[in-house]
């Protein structure tokens, strides 16, 4: 009989130091496989983000935006599985215990991906553990949607944080269903607050989360990165995005900006956010979620799933792009010369609107 193995799934969930997290794992295999750890690069060199493919259901992976991006259009999905199997198997070598796969993607999946997820650690044959960060939804909101932005989103945040997010930030329902469909797994579910890391360090905090007895300092560690775009580089972002979809033909949401992501992070200035009432009235929707997280998943009589307050400190509620300032960033993005009256009226037309 093959070894039992176990599986570790970090799922997420995005804007919680996954990066980090997946950055040092990715440098640390040789490391962490002299413990029996192995973090295959079958499913991904640093994202596990072929396991969110493998085990989608095919209708679902076909229209994904994650599989669209990633030039997958042509790609046939059985050819897909195969390939990372036969990947998968050569890593499988007998010294290895625990397979620990991390993809921030897996979080939202629904109870046929989960199902299917049931059925890989099955295979496996050791124990399940799911890991999980939450962090405070009105924080998370101003951070998540930079990235949507990165990705095409066309909305100011204040329309966008008013339109339908339970698929995001109701926690409760998501991990339900994990919890209701993965079968026996040992859930650990940690909230992305720096105060409570253990070790101060989100890296050492994860190792603790995942069972894994490795000491931090034994990994190749990951240099400090500021991923944020400040509040007017985010506008601009977001310009270019109403001008691409108005006038080139693009799709809102599947717009590949990391060129000009690269270049706006050379921009300093106050992050975006909303109002202080808007963002009290935005968290209160998740109350209920949060209360029962803390119940059923951290054994909290009290129901309070967060401690830290709401972020403050460098921040601002002015979504707008001067006209004037334009110029500055059609040439910090090499902006083509024939495309920028178009983008000059979408501008001055969202300036004053």
């Amino acid at each position: 009989m093959p070894p039992r193995v176990d599986t570790v799934l970090h799922i997420g969930t995005g804007k919680t130091g996954t990066t980090t997290i997946q950055r040092v794992l990715a440098r640390s295999r040789e490391v962490l496989a002299e413990g029996g750890t192995l973090y295959p690069r079958a499913f991904g060199r640093q994202r596990h983000l072929g396991f969110g493919f493998f085990v989608l259901p095919d209708p679902q992976l076909v229209r994904s935006p994650e599989w669209l991006r990633a030039g997958n259009a042509d790609v046939d999905p059985d050819e897909f599985r195969r390939k990372v199997r036969r990947r998968l198997r050569r890593e499988l070598t007998p010294d290895v215990r625990r397979l620990l796969i991390s993809d921030e993607g897996l979080y939202r999946r629904n109870a046929s991906t989960v199902a299917r997820v049931r059925k890989f650690t099955e295979a496996r044959g050791g124990a399940t553990r799911v890991v999980i960060y939450l962090r405070r939804q009105d924080d998370h909101l101003v951070s998540n949607y930079q990235q949507v932005v990165k990705g095409g989103e066309i909305r100011r945040i204040g329309d966008w944080a008013n339109s339908e997010l339970d698929y995001v930030y109701d926690f409760h329902s998501h991990l339900a269903r994990w919890r209701d469909n993965l079968g026996p797994a040992t859930f650990v579910v940690r909230t992305f607050e720096p105060e409570r890391f253990v070790g101060g360090s989100i890296v050492a905090d994860f190792l603790d989360a995942a069972g894994v007895d490795v000491d931090e300092s034994t990994l190749v560690p990951q240099e400090r990165r500021n991923e944020s775009l400040c509040a007017e580089a985010v506008e601009v972002l977001r310009l270019l995005n109403v001008h691409g979809v108005e006038q080139r033909g693009a799709r809102a949401g599947l717009i590949i900006n990391s060129d000009h992501v690269r270049r706006l992070h050379q921009v300093a200035g106050p992050v975006l956010t909303m109002p202080e009432a808007d963002l009290d009235r935005f968290q209160s929707r998740w109350e209920a979620s949060n209360q029962a997280i803390a119940r059923e998943f951290l054994d909290r009589a009290d129901g309070e799933l967060f401690g830290s307050p709401r972020r403050r400190e460098g921040m601002t509620t002015e979504q707008v792009l001067a006209p004037e300032r334009l110029d500055h960033y059609l040439d910090l993005l090499e902006i083509p010369a024939d495309d920028r009256p178009g983008i000059r009226a979408v501008a001055e037309r969202e300036a004053g609107s």
